[in-house]
């Protein structure tokens, strides 16, 4: 799976990179026995994802981890605020005499560049500097074939997600009234469900590393016994 550095591009190295930190994020998922909706993975992607995962420490991979979340919101205010200006120069004016069909189509097209290209590029940069950082070498990387099968799908599946979520908002916005109780409640809940989604989200991922490093670690010398058995 390693690949000499004259031999991978800049390019090449940092998709690799954004894939090796993407297989820890669903090897958590999948170490739990779990699948993310629309990021589904047969059991040799699986495999091979983990493969990848084993060669990435708890530290490096928090890092990671908050720097995606960080990079992501600068790319949804650059995002939002590019929207904003590109709209004042085609004419439309986000003003409350602006019809809400056309403000909410904006949102869903917002909402889909946020996805499918700021949350990736948000990866993108975060790999790069963890990358950097932790001086993660190309025998640490998956191989341009793999990266390249990885880097495709996580793009598609984003996208897709992003697509359906934006369909389902539609569905909502034109079946439930503006003025229903569900809107009223969302209101209200959300920003105080904030905090405790964080930290049990955080608990998530730092208890799957955890539980993957001791399985990792009590799975060793029964490795070892079988070697030696064999070799015996």
């Amino acid at each position: 799976m390693s690949q000499s550095i004259a031999s991978r591009s800049a390019t090449e190295r940092l998709l690799a990179l954004m894939v090796r930190y993407w297989a820890c994020n669903m090897t958590v998922v999948h170490d739990k026995g779990q699948s993310w909706p629309g990021f589904g993975y047969n059991e040799e992607e699986q495999g091979t994802l983990r493969a990848i995962a084993r060669k990435v420490g708890s530290f490096e991979f928090f890092v990671w981890i908050a720097l995606v979340a960080l990079f992501f919101i600068v790319a949804i205010a650059g995002i939002m605020a590019t929207s904003y200006y590109v709209a004042l120069a085609l004419g439309v004016d986000p003003k409350p005499s602006t019809p809400e069909s056309v403000l909410y189509v904006a949102m869903c097209c917002e909402l889909v560049v946020c996805m499918s290209v700021g949350f990736p590029l948000a990866m993108l940069m975060a790999s790069w500097l963890v990358g950097r950082w932790f001086v993660t070498t190309d025998a640490d990387l998956p191989d341009r074939t793999t990266a390249m099968h990885f880097f495709d799908k996580v793009v598609f599946q984003i996208t897709r997600m992003a697509v359906i979520v934006s369909l389902v908002g539609l569905a909502m916005w034109l079946f439930v009234p503006g003025d229903s109780k569900f809107w009223s409640l969302s209101k209200v809940v959300l920003p105080l469900l904030s905090p405790a989604i964080a930290v049990l989200t955080a608990a998530y991922y730092f208890s799957a590393r955890l539980r993957g490093r001791a399985r990792a670690a009590s799975s060793a010398p029964e490795a070892v016994a079988e070697t030696s058995q064999k070799s015996g």
